[in-house]
């Protein structure tokens, strides 16, 4: 029998225009499991990933949330774990780091086992790329520990092709004889590990750790990488696309970081007690 590849569908539904629902299924939650993106969901896209900051209002209520009993929030990203922490600087909150192959959860760390071998080939990649790429100006090169990731939101539009290329014949040598694997974000090329691991698989894991309490779930992103997370995701919980609608795996869109602030806020404003909606 032939798979059937999963669809996109085309996203429909604003968040805003069905919070009454969603609402309801909030208080009658005894558990809420908020996943979120950190790039482009959080804090908006910049030119260099070391200037991304959280705004002071997002840190707060976040911090608010991961304060409140019945919330668990994590940040699943494509970044290092250190980075991430790094970035957000929050306890009582789960941190996933490198889509997925990192984890901290009350001060607990979890490697993918397989990923820390990826160690030595990820240094080997790490000195190509930066003399190989040295002469294209904008390009970055991010050494996430088990993972590689090469920016290219700086080069300059002609460049790009040859950036694409030279990176690709640097990949292909590593990908034939298995030790990496290649993936694609907003103005990014990365290696990974060669390995069946992604956030759609650590957010299900996040799922399953908590389903003697069945937790209502939210996953919020504005990446390709995210895509795995809404089809993981599909039927289980509330998937919700950042960005102009277009499609996508998610059910549901806010169009910028800015409106997932105000649906934060709005999650923050519910009281720790399940009570009725307001009508």
């Amino acid at each position: 029998m032939v798979a059937v590849p999963f669809k996109r569908r085309s996203i429909v539904q604003h968040v805003f225009n069905v919070w009454q629902n969603i609402e309801k299924r909030l208080w009658s939650a005894k558990k809420v499991l908020l996943l979120l993106d950190f790039d482009g969901t959080l804090t908006p896209i910049v030119k260099r990933p070391r200037e991304a900051e959280l705004s002071p209002e997002i840190e707060g209520i976040l911090k608010l949330l991961a304060k409140k009993k019945r919330f668990e929030v994590a940040i699943i990203s494509g970044r290092a774990l250190s980075d991430l922490k790094q970035k957000i600087k929050l306890k009582n909150i789960i941190y996933v780091g490198n889509h997925g192959l990192e984890i901290e959860r009350k001060g607990k760390k979890f490697i993918y086992p397989q990923a820390s071998k990826s160690i030595p080939t990820m240094k080997e990649l790490k000195k190509i790329l930066k003399a190989r790429l040295g002469s294209i100006k904008g390009t970055i090169v991010e050494d996430k520990r088990v993972g590689l990731a090469v920016h290219y939101r700086m080069v300059k539009n002609s460049d790009v092709p040859e950036l694409k290329r030279t990176v690709g014949q640097i990949f292909r040598p590593f990908m034939e004889k298995r030790k990496i694997k290649i993936g694609h974000g907003k103005k990014i090329l990365e290696a990974k590990p060669p390995i069946m691991w992604d956030k759609g698989k650590a957010a299900s894991m996040l799922l399953d750790s908590f389903k003697q309490e069945r937790p209502l779930s939210f996953y919020l992103g504005d990446d390709k990488t995210d895509e795995d997370a809404f089809s993981a995701l599909d039927g289980k919980g509330i998937t919700v696309f950042v960005g102009k609608p277009r499609e996508s795996k998610a059910k549901f869109f806010l169009r910028n970081v800015s409106e997932v602030g105000i649906f934060l806020k709005k999650l923050s404003a519910l009281k720790v007690e399940r009570h009725k909606p307001s009508a």
